[in-house]
């Protein structure tokens, strides 16, 4: 038996942040519907069937909670979650006496996100299938509100680190993600200060510093190397922000810590073979104008000037007003690459020609411009069949034109101007009889 889909409806103003959410969940066998304003939510509730609502409550316009009161008249059933970065635990007490199921603090991990997604349908589900719904979720609600349990939901939901310090920066609670992430237990941080973490974790920080960030700012991120208590070193992603009260006067500070130390290094591994590609790519390029070098000296002695060369008037050019726009450094670093295939087609030429001392007919000189032509059709060649790479292209333009003139006396095909236009499609058939 196939594997049960669910569906959810999206909402978030930010198209895009919509969409990767709609893409995360649709791994998961989610099928998800995402949209950007509280009208299209209501017109796909109307139109659809859905087994979670997740929502965006900061909207241009009509905001989550408009939907959040839709739904709640028209589809009580239909779970339903916030997503903030601004989270109170006064508005989170107001939803969920109001019926709504949880909410998400922004940023979140998309692994967290989806995670919870399944949990609340599968526990909605569980919980509609039972015969006294509204009993049942007024049971819950009541657990919740019951000495604050909506609170300590949040904070033992997820497996990343969360901490909690008074005004002062006293430690008053931390979560089992935080003490797996650390090696340090809640019973020797409560009461204690900040700086304990400063001393142990974080040498990095100063608890001075971030109060003073997040009261300027809102809130508090930085990415720091961290120790753990036993030993060892990871990457920590970690962000403070506020606690308020009623009033909205902060109480309290609340830091969510991410340990990314896997992510940094499937990153620095993926920098790494990019940076070993890149290389064996340079590699090839000058292996291929070498190749021109074993039968033409004059060739392989001036390729590094030649790219030097193209580097210093690439790097002048792109100063001037009408070029500075194209001129950029990515153009600069592939012709520099690239300028060293310039004369690859010389390895077409005869020998008797390309390497002869005297004077060339005026047979042979026609022979020897042919290499424009060679070089070109051996480029866009590879071209056809690996498909559009930078260096590539700016290789192909270099070997068909690197022999015309701005006056219109160059060849192969003796265009004039500043600026050239590109090589046709199909090429004229280039002289093949040798005398």
């Amino acid at each position: 038996m196939g594997k049960e889909q669910y569906s959810a409806l999206i909402l978030d103003d930010e198209f895009y942040l919509g969409q990767i959410l709609a893409q995360a969940l649709e791994h998961e066998n989610i099928k998800a519907c995402a949209v950007t304003d509280v009208d299209s939510a209501i017109d796909r509730l109307n139109s659809q069937s859905f087994d979670i609502i997740i929502s965006d409550i900061y909207l241009p316009g009509k905001t989550g909670k408009d939907l959040f009161q839709y739904a709640l008249q028209y589809y009580p059933e239909i779970p339903f979650i916030f997503m903030t970065g601004n989270p109170s635990l006064e508005m989170a007490v107001d939803l969920l006496k109001q019926g709504g199921y949880d909410y998400i603090v922004k940023p979140f991990m998309m692994e967290d996100f989806v995670r919870k997604t399944l949990q609340v349908i599968q526990k909605s589900r569980e919980v509609r299938h039972e015969k006294h719904l509204v009993d049942d979720l007024r049971d819950l609600l009541n657990k919740r509100l019951e000495e604050l349990r909506i609170y300590q939901d949040v904070f033992e939901s997820t497996g990343d680190g969360l901490l909690i310090l008074d005004t002062n920066g006293n430690i008053v609670k931390v979560n089992s993600g935080f003490e797996q992430m650390t090696g340090l237990r809640e019973d020797q941080l409560q009461d204690k200060p900040f700086t304990i973490l400063e001393k142990e974790i974080y040498p990095d920080l100063s608890f001075d510093q971030i109060r003073q960030d997040v009261i300027c700012n809102g809130h508090y991120f930085r990415e720091v190397n961290a120790r753990r208590h036993r030993g060892g070193h990871w990457i920590s992603d970690i962000s403070f922000f506020t606690i308020c009260n009623e009033e909205g006067k902060t109480f309290a500070f609340a830091a969510l810590i991410k340990d990314v130390t896997a992510q940094r290094e499937v990153e620095k591994a993926l920098i790494d073979s990019l940076r070993r590609t890149t290389q064996a790519q340079e590699a090839i390029i000058f292996g291929l104008a070498r190749l021109a070098e074993y039968r033409d000296q004059d060739t392989g002695f001036h390729l590094e000037l030649i790219r030097t060369y193209c580097k210093i008037l690439a790097e002048k050019l792109s100063k001037h007003k009408d070029y500075s726009s194209i001129i950029t450094d990515k153009f600069i670093d592939t012709i520099y690459h690239s300028a060293p295939l310039h004369d690859i087609g010389k390895v077409g030429i005869p020998d008797y020609i390309l390497l002869k001392k005297a004077k060339l007919t005026e047979f042979e000189f026609e022979v020897m411009k042919t290499h424009a032509l060679i070089g070109y059709e051996t480029l866009e060649s590879i071209r056809q069949q690996y498909g559009e790479m930078d260096f590539l292209n700016m290789g192909i333009e270099i070997t068909y034109c690197h022999h015309e003139r701005y006056d219109g006396k160059g060849y192969p095909r003796g265009i004039s101007g500043p600026r050239f236009r590109s090589p046709p499609t199909s090429l004229p058939s280039r002289m093949c009889t040798m005398p």
